[in-house]
C-alpha cells in the first residue's frame, strides 16, 4: 500500500463532459463522473501508486475532498486540474478578499490515495449529516 503524498497546484476550469452531463441535471450520475476527478502528471499518478479511476483524497487548508484520479500527460509535475464544481470548490477559501467572489482559479493541495474511501454524491454534499434517500 502506498502512503505517499504529492503536493500540487490544482487548476480548475470548464470542460465540455461537464458541459454534456450538467444537461443531466448536477444531482446526476454523469454530472457527478465529470467534477469529481482530479488531472495528474504522468509521473504524480506514478509517484502514489495511483491507476485511472482509483480514489484519491486531495486535501487544502481549506477543506477536502474525495475524487478519482485521472491521467493528463500535457500536465507539468506538481500541477493538477479540477472541473468547477462543489468538489473542487471544497476545497477553496470562502474569503472574498472585498470582491464578493472567492479565488475559484487556484489552489495549493496535497493528494493521496483514499484507499476504501467512496466519493459522495452532490446530495450528500449539499446536506452533510443528513440521510440522502435515493
Amino acid at each position: 500500500m502506498n502512503d505517499e503524498k504529492a503536493i500540487v497546484q490544482i487548476t480548475s476550469g470548464r470542460t465540455l463532459i461537464q458541459g454534456r452531463a450538467i444537461e443531466k441535471g448536477k444531482t446526476s450520475q454523469e454530472y457527478l463522473d465529470a467534477v469529481a476527478v482530479c488531472e495528474l502528471s504522468d509521473k504524480d499518478m506514478r509517484s502514489l501508486g495511483l491507476e485511472k479511476g482509483d480514489t484519491i483524497l486531495v486535501e487544502s487548508e481549506f477543506g477536502k475532498t474525495i475524487v478519482r484520479s485521472k491521467l493528463d500527460k500535457n500536465l507539468p509535475d506538481g500541477f493538477a486540474f479540477m472541473p468547477c464544481g462543489p468538489y473542487f470548490n471544497s476545497l477553496i477559501a470562502s474569503d472574498t478578499q472585498f470582491s464578493g467572489m472567492p479565488s475559484y482559479k487556484s489552489v495549493k493541495a496535497s493528494i493521496r490515495r483514499a484507499n476504501g474511501k467512496t466519493i459522495r454524491s452532490i446530495e450528500e454534499m449539499a446536506n452533510p449529516g443528513k440521510k440522502v434517500v435515493r
